[in-house]
């Protein structure tokens, strides 16, 4: 262990000593590397990681996250790797995982629990999250959550010493929709890389076939819904280019998007005040030009996987209704998409604590032993 920890280090040190070169603005690529000091969420051992990505624009952009490497000896062929990723947070800057208090606690066990499993675990912010981000998070965009996913694989592996090229994604809320669009991408975006499997916790899905009913004075979705639906509408507003978002939106909404895009999800109770989710708009949102974009900026995909997927959802979900991922699942099944799907007696927050991180690590041992 000393002599892989000496060799992790090595690599981290030199890396924040050399200067920026040509290279480090390549896709997957490490820019900086830091040990957190203390604790992160009662770990020691984690790094942050800034490295380059490609958005949904196709554009090279900036990205960061997190690494910790289990305890013990370095196996044979390294250690193999789950890009874990996390739920929603917010949309600014510090919402990501060395900014906001609520997700490190929240994410702080997952990581832990593939640790004790015998996995390297990375896990990005996605795009917008970390410190020094200028333009709001894409929230539920399924292109940059995925790319954001899988490229901080390789930017470990640009930096830390003993680590295999072979890994799965897993996530939970947000990010079991960015673990769908993760594994979908991960052949064809990273065939440089091995990957295993996807294990996607009470993913989002659907919300494009319900969102489009909303009007004015029709609220689609339950008031609890009205943060997400704001950080939708703040997410697309900023990142999705092939439709006016600010057209739909009511004096009322156009000041809650804006706060919403520059908040952590904490404030979103604030920010709203009680208002409804349909009383942020100032027209319906079912013209095929919102459907079209909606669709193009969160669907997550049915087909082309190629690797194997565990679904978990727990019954007494309202944050993500569970017949959204009945939906889900038809989809695959009309698309001959093979899956595993298992249910919980758990609503949306205590899903991995009552048996759902139990499943994904019994998933990705089977599909990917830590050797």
């Amino acid at each position: 262990m000393a002599g892989a920890l000496a060799a992790t280090l090595i690599a981290v040190s030199a890396l924040v000593s050399a200067p920026a070169s040509a290279g480090s603005q390549q896709t997957g690529l490490a820019t900086a590397v830091s040990q957190i000091g203390g604790e992160w969420g009662g770990l020691t051992g984690v790094y942050r990681i800034s490295y380059r990505t490609i958005d949904a624009r196709g554009e090279d952009v900036a990205a960061s996250g997190i690494v910790r490497l289990p305890s013990g000896p370095r196996p044979p062929g390294g250690w193999r790797i789950v890009s874990w990723a996390h739920g929603t947070s917010g949309l600014g800057p510090d919402c990501g995982l060395t900014g906001s208090a609520d997700l490190i606690r929240g994410t702080a066990p997952a990581i832990a629990a593939l640790n004790r499993a015998g996995y390297a675990v990375v896990a990005t912010d996605y795009i917008g999250l970390g410190p020094g981000s200028t333009t709001p998070h894409p929230y539920l965009q399924t292109w940059s959550e995925a790319t954001a996913v899988v490229d901080i694989v390789r930017a470990a592996r640009s930096v830390f010493a003993g680590l295999s090229r072979t890994w799965a994604v897993g996530g939970s809320s947000q990010g079991g929709h960015a673990a769908l669009g993760a594994g979908h991408i991960a052949a064809q975006y990273a065939p440089d890389l091995d990957f295993r499997g996807t294990a996607a916790l009470a993913p989002a899905s659907n919300f494009e076939s319900i969102i489009p009913l909303m009007r004015p004075g029709i609220p689609a979705l339950p008031k609890g819904m009205s943060g997400p639906f704001a950080a939708i509408l703040a997410g697309m507003s900023a990142n999705q280019d092939d439709v006016d978002v600010e057209a739909y939106l009511s004096p009322l909404g156009k000041r809650v998007v804006d706060e919403v895009s520059r908040s952590c999800g904490p404030q979103w109770e604030g920010i709203l005040a009680g208002a409804r989710p349909d009383s942020l708009l100032s027209k319906p949102l079912g013209d095929n030009a919102f459907r079209s974009a909606l669709r193009d900026y969160m669907s997550v995909p049915t087909a082309d996987y190629g690797r194997p997927i565990l679904v978990v959802h727990g019954f007494r979900d309202t944050t993500v209704p569970i017949p959204l991922t009945y939906r889900l699942l038809a989809g695959f099944r009309s698309a001959g998409t093979g899956y595993e799907f298992e249910t919980i007696n758990a609503n949306h927050t205590d899903l991995r604590a009552k048996g759902g991180m139990d499943d994904a690590v019994t998933f990705f041992e089977r599909v990917m032993p830590a050797q």
